[in-house]
């Protein structure tokens, strides 16, 4: 016999679903931990010996290390992104991380998603009423260059939280300065994320 159980042991409770999603060829899961960023250090650094270009890891290691600290200080526990896209698919800089929202007042999260779709212009995805999504566009300067980060914010209920926690997908997604912000090829990008986050289901934990 176990010398303790858990608060959901003991209330008899199932345990909180996880969820899983359909990714295009060359995405994958990837969770924020340690161990993800030693593989990607790796990564990095044997890419540029094979460039004959080590001293640049000077420059993204740091920028590497400081983005795996955001995703966690905002929360996040897991990303998606097209880390084994073949070379010659159509390139796409964009990724979704993954984090829980609760309620911080005991109260079910209702209030948040109409202030959401009042404030923030959110709509349910694809007419589903049950996952909402909103935009939000920052322009951003490195160097001399600059090109626009599209934000894509999905929020869905857990399953058996009587909605007092949602999943949170945060998709990011860049497009160059010069690229109108009505193309086909955004566009097209924007409806891939869609897709991806439609395709949500849940399962009981291993």
């Amino acid at each position: 016999m176990p010398d303790k159980l858990d608060l959901r042991s003991m209330l008899n409770m199932d345990p909180q679903p996880e969820f899983a999603v359909e990714l295009p060829v060359g995405w994958s899961r990837r969770e924020v931990s340690d161990e993800t960023l030693r593989e990607f250090e790796a990564s990095i650094k044997r890419n540029l010996m094979q460039a004959h270009q080590p001293q640049t890891y000077a420059v993204l290691g740091p920028g590497l290390r400081d983005s795996f600290d955001k995703m966690r200080n905002s929360g996040a526990f897991a990303f998606f992104a097209p880390i084994d896209a073949p070379k010659d698919s159509p390139r796409m800089a964009a990724s979704i991380i993954a984090r829980y929202r609760r309620s911080e007042d005991g109260q079910p999260l209702d209030n948040l998603v109409r202030s959401l779709i009042r404030e923030r212009g959110a709509q349910p995805l694809l007419g589903d009423q049950r996952t909402v999504r909103y935009e939000d566009a920052v322009d951003v300067r490195v160097g001399e260059g600059s090109f626009v980060n599209h934000s894509i914010t999905y929020l869905t209920p857990v399953p058996g939280s009587r909605r007092l926690k949602a999943l949170e997908l945060v998709a990011s997604l860049v497009r160059p300065s010069d690229l109108p912000k009505d193309s086909d090829r955004l566009r097209a990008q924007k409806e891939l994320l869609d897709l991806i986050v439609a395709s949500i289901r849940w399962v009981k934990p291993n």
